[in-house]
C-alpha cells in the first residue's frame, strides 16, 4: 500500500522535514498491507535506479506522535543524481525491501542509541532496522552508502568498536561538532582505496558534526581508508565488500551537496552510478 511523505515544519528544525506519522504506517500494517513509503510527485514507474533509505524516528517535545522523518538534503541529493528513493520504516523491513526491490541502500545518520558495550543496542528498533537493511544489502550484493551514524552502525555490525565523547577535552576550534554547512577539516585518503577512486583525490575538505568515532585498532572487517589530521577515522571500507561500492563516511555530504561541494557531489553521483550499474545487470 502506497503512503506518501509530506513536508512538515517542526519548531526545533531550521527547515521542513519530509515526514509521515507513525500511526499512518501502523494503520497500513494493521490492514494487512506492506507500506510503500514514497515521495509525492515522483514517477515510480520510471526506469531509474532505486535507492532504499532508512527513515528516522526520534522523540521531540513538540511532536504528538513519533513521526518518521528525513532531512530533505538526503532526498534532494539522490533525486538530483537521477535515482528514485523509497523509504523504510521499522516494521516488516524485509517485506518493504522486497516490495521496493532497491538497487542500492542508504544508511542515514542520526542521534540514536548505537553504542551499548561497544555494540549496537539490540533492543532498539532503529538499530535493528539498520541490521536488517545491511543484511539485505549483503544478501543481494547491493551498493551501500553509510553516513555518520549510519557509518558507525555499519562498522559496529561488521566487528568494529566506537568511542564516544571525542570532543570533551578539545578546544571549540578543534571539536568535531561543528555546523554541518561549513567545511571544517581535511580528510587524508589512503592510496588505492575506493574512496580515492570516488573522490579523485588523496585529500578533501569535509564538514563535521559528531561526538563519536570508530576505533581504528578494533576494526573487525572494516578498513579505515580516510582519517582527519588528528587521527579520527572518517572513511570506512570493507575488507570483504559485498559490492563494488560499499563506502561509509563520518561527515554529512548531503548537507554540502546543495552548496556545490564537488567531493559531496562526486560521492552521491558515484553511489547512484553504482546503483544504475546494478540495475542494468539485474535486468539482463
Amino acid at each position: 500500500m502506497e503512503v506518501s511523505l509530506r513536508k512538515i515544519n517542526y519548531p526545533q528544525e531550521k527547515v521542513p522535514l519530509w515526514a509521515i506519522p507513525a500511526v499512518d504506517v501502523l494503520e497500513c500494517i494493521r490492514d494487512g498491507n506492506i507500506p510503500q513509503i514514497r515521495l509525492p510527485d515522483i514517477n515510480y514507474s520510471e526506469n531509474k535506479p532505486r535507492i532504499a533509505v532508512i527513515l528516522a524516528q526520534d522523540k521531540h517535545p513538540d511532536r504528538k506522535v513519533e513521526d518518521y522523518t528525513i532531512f530533505p538534503d538526503y532526498v534532494d541529493a539522490i533525486v538530483k543524481c537521477g535515482a528514485i528513493p523509497g523509504f523504510i520504516s521499522y516494521d516488516y523491513v524485509d517485506e518493504q525491501l522486497q516490495t521496493f526491490a532497491p538497487d542500492a541502500v542508504l544508511l542515514i545518520g542520526g542521534n540514536f542509541r548505537l553504542v551499548k558495550n561497544h555494540a549496537y543496542d539490540a533492543y532498539e528498533r532503529r538499530p535493528q532496522t539498520y541490521v536488517s537493511m545491511i543484511n539485505y544489502a549483503m544478501r543481494y550484493n547491493l551498493p551501500t552508502l553509510a553516513i555518520c551514524g549510519g557509518m558507525q552502525m555499519l562498522s559496529v555490525y561488521k566487528g568494529d568498536k566506537v568511542k564516544t565523547g571525542i570532543n570533551e577535552h578539545l578546544d571549540a576550534a578543534c571539536s568535531h561538532k561543528q555546523t554541518p554547512y561549513k567545511l571544517s577539516h581535511a580528510v587524508e585518503i589512503a592510496e588505492g582505496s575506493l574512496a580515492e577512486k570516488v573522490f579523485g583525490a588523496r585529500s578533501i575538505m569535509v564538514n563535521s558534526c559528531h561526538n563519536s568515532a570508530i576505533i581504528e585498532n578494533a576494526a573487525g572487517d572494516c578498513i579505515a581508508s580516510g582519517k582527519a589530521t588528528d587521527g579520527i577515522v572518517e572513511i570506512v571500507e570493507m575488507a570483504h565488500p559485498w559490492s563494488d561500492f560499499v563506502l561509509a563516511v563520518q561527515w554529512h555530504p548531503e548537507r554540502m551537496f546543495k552548496l556545490g561541494d564537488k567531493p559531496s557531489q562526486r560521492l552521491f553521483s558515484s553511489f547512484v552510478e553504482a546503483a544504475k550499474v546494478y540495475r542494468l545487470k539485474k535486468c539482463l
